[in-house]
């Protein structure tokens, strides 16, 4: 991250006109700006899951929906749900996705769903992908044995490895 915040000053460095006119204001206005870690890493999620093809995906630990909503941008993604313990989350999500104001078309592609990260729930069977972004941390530390279970559990446990 520190290579690309370094190399992106750097390209604004270089944009900048060195005149005396006020040319140079919007690139030195982009370097004041705070580096949102927070924009740069839902980017590169949805950069990875647009690679790896994925059609289907779960946001596992969705809160407001911010994943969401970028994924919702990109019409690869064909089917979006989004996965919450909370649900003043799902609401927040809702709210903030606005699905009651979306286009049919668009509002079918989501669903949100309440249910706990650290049970199997086959309700999430058969996505593509799974994103677990900014999740962990929130997982209380005797539970995250079983939030690694729910998550990576093999189906068929007679199969070895």
């Amino acid at each position: 991250m520190t290579h690309l915040a370094l190399e992106r000053l750097t390209e604004l460095d270089d944009a900048a006109a060195p005149d005396d006119d006020d040319s140079a204001a919007p690139a030195l206005e982009a370097i004041e700006k705070p580096l949102r870690l927070n924009d740069q890493r839902m980017a590169r999620v949805v950069e990875v899951l647009r690679e790896a093809g994925a059609r289907s995906v779960l946001d596992l630990g969705c809160g407001a929906g911010r994943l969401i909503r970028e994924l919702l941008a990109e019409r690869q993604f064909e089917r979006i749900v989004g996965v919450d313990a909370a649900t003043r989350d799902l609401e927040m999500a809702r709210d903030r996705l606005r699905l009651d104001r979306l286009p049919e078309r668009q509002r079918d592609r989501v669903t949100l769903l309440q249910g706990a990260l650290t049970y199997r729930d086959k309700r999430l069977a058969g996505f593509d992908a799974a994103a677990v972004v900014e999740v962990i941390e929130h997982i209380d530390p005797p539970l995250l044995d079983a939030f690694a279970e729910a998550l990576f559990a093999r189906r068929d446990r007679r199969r070895s490895c």
